[in-house]
């Protein structure tokens, strides 16, 4: 099968920081420089390439996600394929008719209702009238927007502006479909009526190129993925592969920033906390650890005289600073009593359960009654790799192990319909 998308060793440079090169400005510097003399003004001009030899070829009917920070490269890419630039190297080219929802509102006129506006599009989409003519009920049914549809695009909302812009664009069903974002503004329900829509172009053969943060979306939509960071390719291969690459990275970075992992200083205790760690089962230090398998928490102290019962406490903590859990000797009903000498206390998660993601682990030992710290020591960093993700707050820090169960009603034992209980009354009163 061809390539419907072809990408070979494509940069685009720009200029940043660049003096005024509007006319106006231009014409003024020029006399000025005329009537006075000397040299132009100084440019501050600053280089920086949105993209560097990214190779990639897309076959007709593939999804492709393009994954990666802010400022990664991955609108640049979109608005090359839909010429909206041009690249400084390399080559690029797609096959067939292709639709853009790179920006809210690109290509809309405020001015113009949106019934005009659906008409404008599929002009600039290379359609003819009447062929606009035979999908436009089709695209006012999915944007929902009938009774809106003769006001100006000006006063319509985001979202509003986001179902029309989607509802054409998937409607007329061009060979190519670039969609950046733009289904963040949506409702739910219209979110998920745009999902199925875009896997309904999916199997009718259109290629896909999607842009979203929303790695579940991603999911959703794509089945290949690329890893694009400073405008160049870390990984392309599988939707799963390419974001747990970048969940990874994205939780060391995150880990490096966070300032919250300060050791304290404790001076003349009777017992010090030595090393604070997280271990497998076997007692040895994993690089990664899956969440669905059990580890182990030891904190290793040293009490320089007989401290007699003590209460410990471990807290762990995710690299972006949210405290995963909290575990206390004193809540659990549990106490130690600690002899002069060295000794390891272990706590045994099973199993693990926390999300996807970064974390550390903070030791501490206090008093009997749980009401001061006497010492207290952190972990070192390391990484869990379960199903979910932890980019997002409201995905959460664990995933707990879940039992499901399905219970049915037989249909006998339904209520009837309330046309039927009507039915049945007017039947009685009839008898009567």
């Amino acid at each position: 099968m061809t390539a419907t998308v072809h990408f070979e060793n494509v940069s685009k440079l720009y200029n940043l920081g660049l003096t005024r090169t509007s006319l106006p400005t231009m014409a003024s510097n020029w006399i000025r420089q005329k009537v006075k003399g000397g040299p132009p003004p100084a440019s501050t001009k600053r280089d920086f390439w949105a993209l560097r030899d990214v190779s990639f070829d897309l076959e007709q009917g593939q999804s492709l996600a393009l994954v990666g920070p802010n400022g990664a490269g991955k609108t640049t890419i979109l608005k090359l394929l839909a010429k909206i630039t041009k690249p400084t190297s390399g080559s690029l080219w797609s096959t067939g008719q292709l639709s853009a929802l790179i920006e809210l509102g690109a290509g809309f006129h405020p001015d113009l209702t949106g019934r005009e506006n659906i008409y404008l599009n599929g002009t600039i989409l290379g359609l003819s009238r009447r062929q606009v003519q035979e999908r436009f009920d089709e695209i006012v049914a999915f944007s929902e927007l009938e009774g809106f549809i003769d006001t100006p695009v000006k006063r319509y909302s985001s979202g509003m502006v986001v179902r029309l812009g989607f509802a054409v664009a998937s409607c007329i069903e061009q060979e190519v479909l670039l969609v950046d974002e733009v289904l963040a503004v949506g409702d739910v329900s219209f979110q998920q009526k745009c999902l199925n829509r875009i896997h309904q172009l999916i199997k009718g053969g259109t290629t896909i190129i999607f842009v979203s943060h929303n790695f579940y979306l991603v999911q959703a939509v794509c089945n290949m993925a690329v890893y694009i960071d400073h405008g160049q390719i870390r990984h392309f291969g599988s939707t799963n592969d390419v974001i747990e690459m970048y969940e990874r990275d994205l939780h060391v970075q995150r880990a490096d920033k966070f300032e919250g992992k300060q050791q304290k200083q404790f001076v003349g205790t009777d017992i010090e906390v030595t090393k604070v760690e997280m271990v497998g089962m076997d007692g040895e230090r994993a690089q990664v650890y899956q969440n669905r398998q059990p580890a182990q928490i030891k904190i290793h102290y040293t009490a320089f005289r007989d401290m007699g019962p003590l209460s410990l406490s471990v807290h762990v903590t995710r690299s972006d600073g949210v405290t995963a859990c909290q575990l206390r000797t004193k809540l659990d009903d549990v106490q130690f009593s600690f002899a002069r000498g060295s000794g390891v206390v272990t706590v045994a998660l099973e199993p693990l359960q926390l999300v996807t993601g970064s974390y550390y682990v903070e030791g501490s030992i206090l008093n009997e009654s749980d009401s001061m710290e006497i010492y207290s020591r952190f972990s070192e960093w390391f990484s869990v790799q379960g199903r979910g993700f932890s980019y997002e707050d409201s995905g959460g820090v664990y995933e707990p192990i879940a039992r499901w169960s399905h219970v049915t009603q037989p249909e006998a034992a339904l209520p009837a319909p309330a046309d039927t209980v009507s039915e049945q009354l007017n039947q009685e009163k009839v008898a009567l």
